[in-house]
């Protein structure tokens, strides 16, 4: 087979390149209280370069518990966001939920005024919480899919109801941003009218014409509802897109420049249907090609200002579901997240008497490790690429201390399979030395899902559910071994003409990132690197006994930084790795024996180098 040619110039034309899929989200917030959900968000803070940076979940109001309008507690919710804030993740705050059930119509005057009043108060709670240069980088938004679920006074309770938002927002500080409205259908009546509302429409509390809207939110999916796996349609997602900034740039012209988002842009709707290809490497192409499609067909080709492209990866399940690790345990979470159901009455109990659980990273997790890698300009990969056909694409992005080239290939189509041999040539590289480093997401190499299934087929028939449902500890630690992006590394020579040549056999479906990083930045930042710091320790219950989930703040600058988590039995040392491949993300769950010794962290370099080694810190 004739290997496709791919050419990357780092001197060609560049353009910037906003980091735009950086979100993910779930419902409903009572979770964010549950040591489950707080390992899970230990994983999502710990991409690197916040490359998971917002969190957006449903009914986060609901945690606010009251028993008249204007009287609130707001514990449960203050522990929620520090949840959130503590694992570097931000709120993507859907305004949403009924503190006491106590709202019922937001035509009626004392409610609508009832409702300012009280985002007034909780803008003002976290400003004084996390400071106002935090929260202003937060969103605001409406009511999650108010064509859906919105109950409380139609198209004109929705719109008094975005005012009173506006408005309480604003008595705090008018640079908090708000937008909305978040719809699930293509353009829907509720849609037209809150543009109109605020373009033209009367503001309740000022009587001035128009609202303020700082961005505006839709989800679009890429196939309907079926628990089959219906085969997702991705460029259809940038199309239906379309489809409403048209009307927008038709309809309100002086919108037509907002910031757009798509806060729902899964392959498929429904996450907790069980479709195998969730778990599989086939996701992690599929996640890259959207982010792609997205870059090329909305941005450059229909000058979209496209500034947030989320999931809902962030529920928690099983292999088969729609999320970004897979849970082992007795516990079922499909009820609670499916119908949206808060029960803060068993909340406490929950939360005194855990489960043991254990976790998973699945292939979709690990290809927002290897996007986070990516530079902050891209430049273009002229030739014969045809990605939308053919299903091979590329995003090529100079860096600092060199380059980082992630190429994919993947279809819609579940089944397909095959190879793509490539040549990879990459030009305008300064002559010298460097690290080449390979990540692999593909068939058996960053595919823990393969383990999970072969451990089972080892075994006698008896044997087998076991295994499956409750692997012990040696399955899940080679799961766990199996859940990194499968990495190699050599040495190469960089000549006079500043080239690199490649080959590469891409599988279908497969992600790798090519990381190209010099000797000599290397060897400065080996001199000037900090460590790693705030290293956190906390034990949960494993299937097999305690674990010790460490969290920690990696080190300031740029380049690929990998990390090892050393332990001792003693302060003293010795000290020896517990992780079996180098990390990528700041995170690292340790299965023990029992609970206690020390930890270190060692952050190296591409090539292996050590760059620092963080202060001690006990399990507790």
């Amino acid at each position: 087979m004739t290997a496709t040619p791919i050419r990357v110039d780092l001197n060609g034309p560049a353009r910037p390149w906003k980091r735009f899929w950086r979100s993910t989200g779930f419902s409903p917030a009572e979770l964010l209280l549950e040591p489950e959900m707080q390992q899970a968000l230990a994983h999502l803070g710990a991409v690197p370069n916040r490359g998971i940076e917002y969190l957006r979940v449903h009914y986060m109001l609901d945690l606010v518990k009251a028993d008249r309008l204007g009287a609130y507690d707001w514990t449960l919710l203050d522990q929620a966001l520090d949840a959130i804030i503590g694992h570097r993740l931000r709120p993507f705050f859907e305004l949403m939920g009924n503190p006491g059930k106590l709202f019922t119509d937001l035509n009626q005057d004392a409610q609508v005024r009832h409702w300012r009043d009280l985002v007034e108060a909780l803008a003002r709670r976290c400003v004084e919480r996390y400071g106002a240069e935090e929260v202003r980088n937060w969103y605001f938004e409406t009511w999650n899919e108010p064509d859906i679920w919105w109950k409380l006074g139609g198209e004109t309770g929705f719109n008094n109801y975005y005012d009173a938002c506006s408005e309480g927002l604003k008595a705090v500080d008018p640079a908090l941003r708000l937008g909305g409205p978040g719809v699930a259908r293509r353009v829907p009546a509720i849609f037209r009218s809150f543009l109109a509302h605020c373009d033209t429409g009367t503001n309740w509390f000022t009587g001035e014409t128009g609202v303020r809207l700082d961005f505006i939110s839709v989800h679009e999916k890429g196939a309907v509802k079926h628990p089959e796996d219906l085969t997702p349609d991705t460029v259809g997602i940038c199309r239906h897109e379309m489809e409403a900034v048209s009307y927008i740039r038709e309809h309100h012209p002086r919108f037509a420049g907002l910031p757009f988002i798509n806060d729902e842009c899964d392959p498929q709707i429904g996450w907790e249907h069980y479709h195998s290809w969730h778990a599989m490497p086939y996701f992690a192409g599929l996640i890259a090609k959207v982010i792609d499609q997205h870059q090329r067909l909305l941005v450059e080709a229909e000058g979209v200002d496209y500034d947030i492209l989320s999931n809902d990866n962030g529920f928690l399940g099983r292999w088969g579901q729609r999320t970004h690790l897979a849970f082992f345990g007795a516990r079922q979470f499909d009820a609670a997240q499916r119908d949206w159901v808060t029960d803060l009455a068993a909340l406490a109990d929950r939360r005194a008497n855990p489960e043991p659980f254990d976790y998973v990273k699945k292939p979709g997790l690990t290809v927002m490790e290897l996007l986070a890698l990516l530079g902050d300009r891209r430049v273009d990969a002229p030739g014969a690429l045809d990605p939308d056909r053919t299903g091979l694409g590329v995003m090529a992005t100079p860096t600092a201390d060199g380059a980082a080239v992630l190429l994919y290939n993947s279809v819609d189509r579940i089944w397909r399979s095959g190879t793509s041999p490539v040549t990879l040539e990459v030009a305008g590289l300064a002559p010298g030395r460097y690290a080449l480093g390979i990540f692999e997401i593909a068939q058996d190499k960053g595919d823990p899902f393969s383990v999970w299934e072969a451990q089972a087929r080892t075994l006698p028939h008896a044997e087998q559910l076991a295994a499956l449902s409750t692997p012990n500890a040696a399955q899940l630690a080679a799961m766990r071994q199996a859940q990194e992006p499968a990495l190699t590394v050599r040495e190469v020579e960089i000549g006079a003409d500043g080239r690199l040549a490649l080959d590469l056999d891409l599988l279908l479906p497969s992600v790798a990132l090519v990381v190209l990083a010099s000797d000599g930045a290397a060897q400065a930042d080996a001199s000037a690197s900090a460590p790693a710091s705030s290293l956190r320790v906390r034990r949960d219950r494993g299937l097999s006994g305690p674990n010790q989930l460490l969290f920690w703040d990696p080190p300031a600058g740029g380049g690929v930084q990998l990390f090892d988590v050393l332990w001792s039995a003693a302060e003293s040392g010795p000290f020896e790795a517990v992780n079996p491949v180098r990390l990528l993300s700041s995170v690292h769950l340790h299965a023990v024996e029992r609970p206690g010794g020390f930890y270190r962290i060692r952050t190296t370099d591409l090539a292996g180098r050590e760059l620092s080694v963080s202060a001690t810190v006990p399990a507790g």
